[in-house]
């Protein structure tokens, strides 16, 4: 068996994806979307389920609709904008496994083959959305036919960066779909949002340093 990383990364602020903004005023059931190169051209084709009970009058951009009901429609989309995360994460060789949006943030799962080619998929995609963060990693073994994780040094962390870090995993933060907010993590720790964002801002920065690290 050949060894490689599982990849599961949020992006918020992917504005060149259609699926980000849509997912901002509507529940998106399902979400499918494939790079298809010809020749001529590259471009994604997507297809995805919208909820009707959020919200049945958000308009939506840059999809066509192609089935509607009661309780949902059916919209698909194409595009060849090269700054698609959609677009980008393939181009290291990396198919797109898993995506999913919701509140305006992507979730792609996708495997990379080492460490450095992690590296140079999330410089990448910095280029193009707001903030990348990785959500889970698994490396398979080639060794033992079976998996480890990745570990970190709890020790680069100070107390309030790792408290941030693991408070909000623990309330949801980083869950698809979110089940607290940053203000409600705030209040958790009895601090401003502000002063949150900052230290896990760092907590995050801290941990992809140490991860995408050999």
């Amino acid at each position: 068996m050949a060894s490689g990383i599982h990849v599961q990364i949020g992006l918020s602020s992917a504005d060149s994806c259609p699926v980000s903004s849509i997912s901002e005023n509507c529940e998106i059931e399902s979400l499918t979307a494939n790079r298809h190169s010809t020749p001529e051209r590259t471009e994604v084709v997507g297809e995805l389920t919208v909820d009707h009970s959020e919200n049945t009058e958000a308009e939506l951009n840059m999809v066509d609709e192609v089935f509607r009901d009661d309780t949902k429609s059916v919209y698909r989309y194409t595009h060849g904008n090269d700054t698609c995360p959609c677009m980008r994460v393939p181009n290291h060789g990396c198919p797109v496994r898993d995506l999913r949006a919701n509140s305006g943030q992507l979730i792609l799962s996708f495997i990379t083959p080492d460490l450095e080619t992690l590296r140079s998929v999330v410089a990448d995609l910095r280029g193009s959305c707001e903030n990348v963060t990785i959500h889970q990693l698994t490396r398979s073994s080639a060794a033992d036919n079976g998996q480890s994780l990745l570990f970190v040094d709890r020790t680069e962390f100070t107390d309030r960066q790792y408290e941030a870090l693991e408070t909000a995993h623990e309330m949801g933060y980083f869950d698809s779909p979110k089940k607290s907010n940053s203000k409600e993590v705030a209040n958790k720790m009895g601090i401003s949002v502000a002063t949150f964002v900052e230290h896990l801002s760092v907590a995050q920065t801290k941990l992809l340093d140490q991860i995408l690290t050999d």
